[in-house]
Order: C-alpha cells, then sequence, then structure tokens
C-alpha cells in the first residue's frame, strides 16, 4: 500500500500533462472549396463561399474568399430564384463550383415550428424603489427588482429526431416612436435580466456525458439548445427561472403605463448539423475535451 501510495501521484503527473511541437508537414495540401450557410424559414437564403488554407499560410487566413464560385440553390429538387424563401419542411440542396478550388454541395431540411400549448408566467417582485420627484429635479426615477418563474409547453409533432433552441429577448411599449412627446421620455427604459437558472431544466444538460458530470464540468451551464429524446411524440414543459431581473425608468411625470415591459420567448426548431455544431462549441469552450486541449492532450 506505501508503494501505490508513491507511484500514484507521479502516474498522475504523466495522465494530465502534455507538450507542443511547431512543424511544418511536407505535404501538397491543395485547398478545398467550403460552403456555410443557415437558412431560416421565411428568410432569404445567403451563401458564404470560402477556401481551406495551410495553418501557417497567412495569406489564406487573412482572405480565403471565393471570386469565381456560381451558386445554385435547390427547393425540394428544383432550382429556385435568388429571392425565394424557403418553407417549413423544404428540402434545400446548395451547389457551389469554382474554376480554381472545385465544387461543393450541402443539403439540409428546413425544420417544422414546435407548437407551443401554454405558457405560465410567476413574477416575484423582490425590490422596488421610487426616487423623490422633487429630489430629482421633478423627474420620476424608479427601479424594480424581480424574478421570473415560467412554464412553457412544447409539443413535439414532427416525426424522426427533432432539435430545439431556446432564447429570449424584451421590449417595451415606452421605446415606440410614437410615445406621446408630452411625457418628456429621458432615454429609453433599461431591463436587466437576470442569469437564467438553466441548471433546474435538466434538459439543457442531456449533452453532458458522465465524464464531464465526474469532472465537474456540468455546472453553470449556459447551453441553450436539446432534443426531442426524452419527449418524441409528446408534451413537454420547459422550466425557466430568471432571478434578479432589475427594470429602471425615468420620466418627467409618473406614468404607470411607463413600467409596462414584455419579455419574449422563443423555441426554435433547428436542424441536426446545426445542433452538432452547438455541441461541438461547448466542448470546444465548456468541456472536458476543450480543457484537455489546452495541455495539449486532446486533438
Amino acid at each position: 500500500m506505501a508503494l501505490l501510495r508513491y507511484l500514484l501521484p507521479p502516474l498522475f503527473v504523466i495522465l494530465l500533462s502534455g507538450c507542443y511541437e511547431t512543424f511544418s508537414p511536407d505535404i501538397d495540401a491543395k485547398p478545398v472549396l467550403c460552403l456555410n450557410s443557415v437558412i431560416t424559414a421565411g428568410e432569404p437564403i445567403e451563401v458564404q463561399v470560402t477556401h481551406t488554407w495551410r495553418f501557417n499560410d497567412d495569406r489564406g487566413a487573412k482572405d480565403n474568399t471565393v471570386t469565381d464560385a456560381q451558386v445554385t440553390v435547390y427547393a425540394n429538387d428544383a432550382p429556385v430564384p435568388e429571392d425565394y424563401l424557403p418553407q417549413e419542411g423544404d428540402r434545400i440542396r446548395i451547389e457551389v463550383v469554382s474554376d480554381t478550388y472545385g465544387t461543393a454541395r450541402a443539403e439540409v431540411a428546413v425544420p417544422v415550428a414546435a407548437p407551443i400549448e401554454k405558457v405560465k408566467v410567476t413574477p416575484i417582485v423582490t425590490d422596488m424603489w421610487r426616487g423623490d420627484e422633487e429630489f430629482f429635479h421633478y423627474e420620476m426615477l424608479a427601479v424594480i427588482k424581480f424574478n421570473l418563474n415560467i412554464e412553457l409547453d412544447i409539443k413535439d409533432t414532427s416525426s424522426g429526431d427533432n432539435y430545439y433552441h431556446f432564447r429570449y429577448n424584451w421590449d417595451s411599449p415606452s421605446t415606440d416612436d410614437s410615445l406621446d412627446d408630452d411625457k418628456w421620455w429621458y432615454g429609453e427604459p433599461t431591463l436587466t435580466i437576470g442569469r437564467p437558472v438553466y441548471d433546474l431544466e435538466p434538459i439543457f444538460s442531456e449533452h453532458v456525458g458522465a465524464f464531464e458530470t465526474a469532472m465537474g464540468n456540468s455546472e453553470d451551464i449556459n447551453f441553450v439548445y436539446f432534443t426531442d429524446r426524452q419527449f418524441a411524440g409528446k408534451t413537454y414543459t420547459l422550466h425557466l427561472h430568471f432571478v434578479d431581473n432589475l427594470f429602471s425608468i425615468t420620466s418627467a411625470e409618473y406614468d404607470e403605463s411607463l413600467f409596462d415591459c414584455h419579455l419574449n420567448l422563443y423555441i426554435e426548431t433547428i436542424s441536426g448539423s446545426y445542433y452538432k455544431w452547438a455541441v461541438y462549441q461547448w466542448n470546444t469552450d465548456e468541456g472536458i475535451l476543450g480543457e484537455l486541449s489546452d495541455i495539449g492532450l486532446a486533438d
């Protein structure tokens, strides 16, 4: 037992250390044509065409655009004009030809939107402060601090594997240009959304493996992509908890309508390739593979 006690620390040092070596492989790597496009239903299709370059080629890293590319977009196997707007369920194929770099091809199906059946919002005001109008030279200053508990039902209706993305933003009627000038508006209201407690919603961490969990990489996950693996063909209730939201407003006079603000929630269906890209980004930035690569132990 004493021998093992002395052998284990050096063993861990060997396993958790790495080194870097810079070299230029003696290969003739011809640049390859690449295309990238994020397609959204109801929006024009934009295609970015580039080419690969060697890692030690500074010229390629600075400008890898392709100027002689011919791009053709197909929807359901038929070529479409430049002003075509893709629809849910369309099969989009993009083909690119370049005399310099060859050809590239990509295909994807536009996902079908998932119905949101019910939303339950429970706001909890934790603090509210209103300044003295006379002290602030007859301006009204107010600050509201609150939490939001939200339950949102998503119905998975499409067949096959489905992938989703959650996002949010906010707006206020007080920011409308048509606001009555007599209210002496002193700038737009400010809403600071507190960090969502994503840890309360386990579906956001379904991509985390047992190894990442054991290494502590499952905590503080800022990952808002998920699949229908746990509720295929059913309805799932997404639990969202926003803490320490802060809404502040300044105006020449008190008006209760100025306190109206809207938090917009979006559940977007995405393709499998987009989901895999998001998981790859998480692994690089937050996962154990990204951490190992920092010390030369991952590809």
